[in-house]
């Protein structure tokens, strides 16, 4: 499991190195375009924060387990939304948004522990 988490680590440097260079060195970059909707960077940004202040809020409970009820929470309040209960529209790209904020408040948490072994 190390070695594979290794090596999408390497993976997943390469490919932000490479359009990291290809912004910088294209003259018609254009930053807008590749800008995500206000929606999802609120979406990202809740599940961060929500993640993170209940780990500080709640010390007795893992991180691990508080980041799965956010993501249940995300994926219960899209179904909801889907099946017309609540306000809203289904959307994938809120699911992903919330699940990527969860995992960017438990990624370093993951590191750390990796780094330690």
């Amino acid at each position: 499991m190390q070695t594979l988490l290794t090596w999408a680590g390497r993976i997943a440097l390469v490919a932000v190195l490479l359009v990291c260079l290809q912004g910088a060195l294209d003259p018609l970059y254009d930053a807008a375009r590749w800008a995500p909707p206000h929606d999802a960077v609120m979406h990202v940004i809740y599940g961060y924060l929500l993640t993170v202040l209940s780990i500080l809020a709640l010390p007795k409970v893992k991180p691990w387990t508080i980041g799965g009820v956010f993501i249940a929470l995300g994926v219960g309040l899209e179904a909801a939304q889907a099946l017309g209960w609540v306000s809203g529209t289904f959307q994938l790209k809120d699911l992903a948004a919330n699940l990527g904020g969860v995992v960017a408040a438990l990624a370093p948490m993951a590191l750390a522990r990796r780094k330690g072994r």
